[in-house]
């Protein structure tokens, strides 16, 4: 799969429901399969100790509803903080699906007719890498979510981000300078999650954040945290 595609369907879109099941928080994550199980894989402050989110699947055009997986808690993990004094959370988290669980990019257009239907890739270990300031790095989301609660609708923007650069690694985060000055936190909200993959095909992080002043995203450092879920699986 080419890497702009890659980039385009990886990103498993996360809900947050609501008392009402109505959205009211989003996010990303993606798959992985590793030691004979199947792993969703967010960020921490994504799920954060909850179990009302639930993963979309595609939609149904019988039942003319989008079709979920509802989560529970996410697992996550912690480790000492730099002084070694005190523990923090992990900005990683992870829950198990069913081996055959899959995911799909469904884009539909106001009308509701379907313009593309394609099952989303599935990672396995080999994909994980480390991040190379010579590879380009991209991912997506949506974002810009609009309700329409007259007509029991959602609207979403995908938006597609590339051509980014691995500046440095702190404290287990790895930093990405933006080819362009940052458009406003606005523009990557509802991205968090979402894998940072380079032009090698490579998974090295999941979003977590940004900072405009210095134009940069920034993600776990994704390799260090399958090692230690590999530890945690043991």
């Amino acid at each position: 799969m080419k890497w702009i595609d890659l980039i385009k369907y990886s990103s498993v879109q996360l809900r947050k429901l609501d008392d009402q099941g109505v959205p009211c928080g989003f996010g990303s994550g993606c798959l992985l399969d590793f030691k004979g199980e199947r792993f969703l894989l967010t960020v921490f402050h994504v799920a954060q100790k909850s179990s009302k989110w639930s993963a979309q699947i595609k939609f149904d055009d019988e039942t003319q509803k989008i079709e979920v997986l509802f989560l529970n808690e996410f697992s996550y993990l912690a480790g000492f903080s730099e002084d070694g004094k005190t523990i923090k959370d992990v900005e990683f988290s992870f829950h198990p699906v069913r081996p055959d669980f899959k995911s799909f990019y469904h884009n539909r257009n106001w009308r509701g007719e379907t313009l593309e239907l394609k099952e989303r890739p599935i990672f396995t270990v080999s994909d994980i890498g480390e991040p190379n300031k010579n590879t380009l790095y991209g991912f997506s989301g949506d974002i810009k979510p609009t309700l329409f609660p007259d007509l029991n609708a959602l609207e979403t923007t995908q938006h597609i981000y590339h051509g980014l650069r691995f500046d440095r690694v702190e404290n287990d985060v790895l930093y990405f300078k933006l080819p362009e000055d940052h458009p406003g936190h606005e523009m990557f909200q509802g991205c968090s999650g979402a894998p940072i993959i380079g032009e090698d095909g490579k998974v090295v992080s999941l979003v977590s954040g940004g900072c405009e002043n210095t134009n940069e995203i920034f993600g776990c450092n994704l390799a260090k945290c399958i090692r230690t879920l590999d530890y945690f699986l043991e």
